[in-house]
């Protein structure tokens, strides 16, 4: 079996495994019997449990397989296309996780766009999109294009799998979906949101700048590839 269909078969079953543990006819068994801290513990544990492989195994087998394309022309275009990328998706990645909205709006339970949701109301899966689409902008092998593309396609169709399912469970959903965006910035530019200028977290944003710049001085070394200047 090729290099390339194992990346695949690792991304099937993390995904897989995704969409089984958070479906409508699994979650809600799995909560009853093992209450929430539970099922949220077996939840991550699976997901590290394919994801961590994943990761390792294409380490040891990346830049295989047929050339489909080399790095995207002109290469400054590229490199800056890259680093934006990147750039934003750490952001997103750290705010999404550190930032939560006031209690006054979580005690009205219904959601509401606070913050980095109104730049995309999923800015976790926005930065695995992100992180995908900067590095297939550089890399063109077979097994990089899966791997890379892989976390295009599952930030894509996970976000789509979130959305249907919390319209489905959470009064307002829909009206809090119809006010937001997947895709980053495109809520704001068609004015459906405001710049949330003042409800962003200055200090968490400052933190992710210097966690990019860390690991991209460090990338060379622990991860290959060359460090692109800007």
């Amino acid at each position: 079996m090729s290099a390339t269909l194992i990346i695949a078969g690792w991304w099937l079953l993390f995904g897989g495994t995704h969409v089984l543990l958070s479906s409508a006819r699994v979650r809600p068994r799995l909560i009853d019997r093992l209450g929430e801290r539970s099922f949220q513990a077996v939840y991550s544990l699976v997901a590290l449990a394919t994801f961590v492989p994943l990761c390792v195994y294409y380490g040891r087998h990346k830049h295989l397989g047929p050339q489909l394309w080399v790095t995207l022309e002109p290469y400054l275009l590229a490199r800056d296309f890259n680093i934006g990328c990147m750039l934003l998706a750490f952001v997103l990645l750290v705010g999404g996780i550190l930032q939560r909205p006031p209690s006054s709006l979580l005690a009205q339970g219904t959601p509401q766009a606070y913050g980095m949701t109104r730049i995309t109301r999923h800015p976790v899966f926005a930065a695995a999109f992100l992180f995908g689409l900067a590095h297939l902008a550089l890399v063109g092998a077979l097994s990089d294009v899966v791997f890379f593309g892989g976390f295009v396609v599952f930030a894509w169709l996970g976000a789509r799998h979130q959305d249907q399912r919390k319209s489905r469970d959470l009064p307002g959903y829909a009206e809090f979906q119809a006010a937001t965006s997947f895709v980053p910035f495109a809520a704001i530019v068609g004015k459906k949101q405001p710049f949330p200028g003042r409800e962003l977290r200055w200090g968490m944003i400052l933190l992710a700048v210097i966690l990019f710049y860390v690991v991209r001085f460090y990338h060379p070394a622990i991860f290959g590839g060359v460090l692109m200047t800007l």
